[in-house]
């Protein structure tokens, strides 16, 4: 009786567990066998039996064969969910649902992801160190993503933070001399759910905060709603557009300063105790309608190379002629497995129209731009 019981307890066990039991055939004719994890931006992950997880590139897979069931995203924006095969023709995929069955070219996959897999399994995540170091400029930046997706849709955090100190040369000390840094971060976060069965139309949900000594911006707080599409999802390329509204809540300072200003001092909100005695801050609320668009390019060659794009644009609604704007662009190069060399841009820009109750606007910059050069880890 104890044996039946320990039988029956654990088949249902084995039933869950994903062994390592999936086969991938490359067209060079190697078998490797394995636990399937995922298909991303061309690049298929197994962890085999006998060594850490493997990454191999889709254009050299032949055929695929497991047991397990799976999410699929094609070339078409069409979600399936079901069990993977192979074809007698090599580069296809055999696809079996309950309802149904088809073959679906290998190329025309964008994403794979196991349907057992746990929630810590689900979490895609990204850490990056970037840099630039000139005679008279030292600027390093920071920055992390997570993102969790499911059936429904999928939830993404981000943030980073950057440092940019100005150098001058001292003949007397025949040395350079920094001077006060300026400061640039952001949190933000975002829930994107799909509003079809092909997730291809999804409903979006945003906080957001930032921050930018550069353009007068001590501190601001964006909640918004809106829709978007993903227009083009196949091997290769990806884009997405965003659309909607969004409430903000600004914190700014006006007037001429004297003395260094410290961005960060929690003192006398007017500035008295923060080293500047002509400083004052107001936070200002507004209305803002936002239009985003990204556009991913990743190469299915042995060169693996992604070219990331993203810009967003931020009418005011409630203040006469502002204008935000922010565009970033990344190229990355993986260098060894999960390590990749970037090269990046990111800009902001912001028109600075603030007449409201009369005070005339702190004279900043409208453009603050960074060229920076580093690494990103992708596990």
């Amino acid at each position: 009786m104890r044996t039946l019981l320990l039988i029956l307890l654990i088949i249902p066990l084995q039933g869950l567990a994903h062994d390592k039991s999936d086969v991938v055939t490359m067209y060079n004719g190697d078998r490797i066998t394995g636990e399937i994890l995922g298909l991303i931006n061309g690049n298929l992950k197994i962890n085999p039996r006998y060594s850490p997880t493997i990454t191999l590139d889709l254009q050299h897979i032949a055929n695929v064969e497991s047991d397990y069931n799976y999410e699929i995203l094609t070339a078409e924006n069409e979600r399936l969910y079901g069990n993977i095969s192979s074809t007698e023709k090599n580069g296809e995929l055999l696809f079996t649902s309950i309802e149904d069955a088809k073959v679906v070219p290998l190329l025309g996959i964008t994403e794979i992801r196991p349907v057992e897999e746990s929630f810590g399994d689900r979490l895609n995540y990204t850490l990056g160190a970037n840099f630039t170091f000139e005679p008279d400029l030292l600027t390093y930046k920071l920055e992390g993503t997570v993102t969790y997706a499911n059936r429904k849709g999928q939830y993404s955090a981000r943030a980073n933070y950057l440092e940019s100190t100005t150098r001058s040369y001292d003949q007397e000390t025949d040395s350079f001399v920094d001077g006060d840094p300026t400061v640039a971060a952001l949190v933000s976060l975002e829930n994107e759910v799909w509003t079809d069965l092909k997730g291809q139309r999804f409903r979006s949900l945003s906080a957001q905060y930032d921050y930018n000594d550069q353009l007068n911006n001590f501190g601001r707080v964006s909640l918004g709603a809106g829709i978007g599409r993903y227009w083009l999802d196949s091997a290769g390329v990806r884009f997405a557009t965003t659309v909607g509204l969004q409430g903000v809540a600004e914190k700014t300072k006006i007037g001429a300063p004297i003395g260094p200003f410290l961005p960060f001092c929690l003192n006398d909100p007017s500035g008295a105790d923060c080293g500047d005695d002509s400083i004052s801050k107001d936070t200002l609320y507004s209305a803002e309608a936002f239009a985003s668009a990204n556009l991913i390019m990743y190469s299915l060659t042995d060169m693996d190379l992604d070219l990331n794009v993203l810009g967003s644009l931020y009418p005011s609604l409630t203040e006469d002629d502002r204008v935000r704007a922010h565009l970033e662009a990344s190229l990355s190069w993986e260098v060894v497995s999960d390590l990749f060399v970037k090269l990046s841009w990111y800009s902001d820009f912001d028109s600075g129209d603030r007449n409201e109750e009369g005070l005339a606007p702190t004279t900043t910059r409208r453009l603050d731009y960074n060229i920076l050069l580093g690494v990103d880890w992708r596990p």
